[in-house]
């Protein structure tokens, strides 16, 4: 009989007004044993997520977690949570909500995933490029150096994760916006008369964040701040890397004649 109420009550999702008073009784709920009605309220919780009723949703898993904390359910019951605060946008109580399953349920088989949604909400809280505003490396980066760290974090732990390659495309676009950053500061010196500023910038720049496609200008800049020092020999140095290394670039044009 049990059985039976349990397929008639897990069937009931499928239909369009789903509730728990929507059974048939609420008594036929309470006949079911503890774990089938934890999977019970899952589901409805469950439905509510592809609704995006969020707040119905928060109810379902949160009576889970409360009242059923023994259940399988349970530990994704406070995934789910999580997954509702990031789909809201809401990214520091999905964070905090993510860490704190991570730390109850260590070895459990969705902590590879709590630790990618971490990546994405610090990834997700990045200035982005709306035309209307400065471009993002202009703005503050507090929220991409940490994006940054937790995607390297990601990265270590699972190397070979399914997420991996696009953690890889996360991490280099959030490396890129700090590259950029330098670069830019490194040209506002520049500009300013300030040729040892903009040389510390953009020996920084070639140090911390080579190879995302800013090198060869910044070899170029570098090479014309320690003319302005009157450092000829490390001038030439900086030319010399950007013709050997880049060829082609139309900066090593510029500068061939002054490494012969």
């Amino acid at each position: 009989m049990k059985t039976l109420l349990r397929a008639l009550l897990i069937a009931l999702l499928a239909t369009p007004a789903v509730g728990l008073m929507a059974c048939a009784t609420t008594s036929q709920f309470e006949e079911l044993e503890y774990a089938d009605q934890a999977e019970y309220l899952y589901r409805q919780g469950e439905r509510s997520m592809e609704r995006r009723d969020f707040l119905q949703a928060m109810s379902r898993f949160n009576t889970i977690r409360n009242e059923y904390a023994y259940s399988r359910w349970a530990p994704l019951a406070n995934l789910r949570i999580a997954d509702a605060y990031y789909e809201q946008d809401m990214y520091a109580s999905a964070v905090q909500q993510y860490r704190a399953f991570m730390q109850l349920y260590p070895r459990h088989e969705k902590v590879e995933y709590a630790h990618w949604q971490v990546a994405r909400a610090f990834y997700s809280q990045m200035p982005s490029e709306f035309f209307i505003l400065p471009p993002s490396y202009e703005r503050d980066l507090s929220s991409t150096h940490d994006a940054v760290r937790e995607l390297r974090i990601f990265l270590r732990r699972f190397e070979n994760s399914e997420y991996s390659d696009e953690a890889i495309q996360k991490l280099r676009r959030a490396l890129r916006t700090l590259a950029d950053h330098e670069f830019y500061v490194a040209t506002y010196y520049l500009d300013r008369d300030n040729p040892r500023a903009t040389a510390n910038r953009l020996t920084y720049l070639l140090r911390n964040y080579s190879g995302l496609g800013l090198d060869p200008e910044a070899l170029f800049l570098l090479g014309k701040a320690y003319l302005q020092l009157d450092d000829a020999d490390r001038a030439r140095t900086a030319w010399l890397d950007l013709v050997e290394t880049y060829p082609d670039h139309p900066r090593s044009a510029e500068v061939q004649p002054h490494v012969q």
